[in-house]
């Protein structure tokens, strides 16, 4: 995903802030995102399908033989689209309850709409959060403002992530 802080993040949101300009801009853009815009699953797939060399593609292929059809190619790169995209605005048990649904269902187009909605009301409803904190505080008389501290990930989850780092590095050298 892009930073957000760069040049190129911010000329995109300023083009996608322009009416005109920004519906030509999304016309043409063949990875969408335009304007801070949630890229969509498709999106992700075509970015993804982009930089996935043979030997990628064989690994999702080698996930998928291992483990049946909760492998499946599109389902592991919807549970990462949900991790690049959703970070922070999914709660687990939406995750979970989603991926249960897939599973039986298969209707991934459903479940990525489904998700999106779900990061809507979130995205929404920390805006609100947000602006009702900011009117308390200029009603208080206080104009400071406080960012939380980022937490440090549990040493378990780190474990557990350099452990599949590790398994995907020795994939992609054989």
């Amino acid at each position: 995903m892009e930073n957000p802080n760069s040049i190129s993040s911010f000329a995109s949101k300023v083009i996608g802030s322009l009416p005109v300009i920004g519906l030509v801009a999304r016309i043409f853009s063949d990875e969408g995102g335009v304007g801070g815009d949630i890229i969509d699953f498709a999106e992700f797939r075509r970015r993804v399908g982009k930089k996935c060399t043979f030997n990628d593609s064989r690994a999702f292929y080698e996930f998928q033989d291992r483990r049946g059809k909760s492998g499946d190619p599109l389902y592991v790169l919807l549970c990462c689209w949900l991790a690049a995209v959703g970070a922070g605005l999914l709660k687990s048990e939406e995750l979970l309850e989603g991926a249960a649904r897939l599973r039986i269902s298969n209707d991934i187009e459903f479940e990525e709409q489904n998700f999106i909605s779900l990061m809507n009301e979130a995205k929404e409803a920390e805006i609100q959060r947000i602006v009702k904190d900011m009117a308390k505080k200029v009603a208080e008389g206080s104009d400071e403002v406080n960012f939380p501290e980022p937490k440090n990930l549990p040493k378990e989850a780190v474990q557990l992530q350099m452990k599949d780092l590790q398994f995907l590095k020795q994939n992609t050298e054989t």
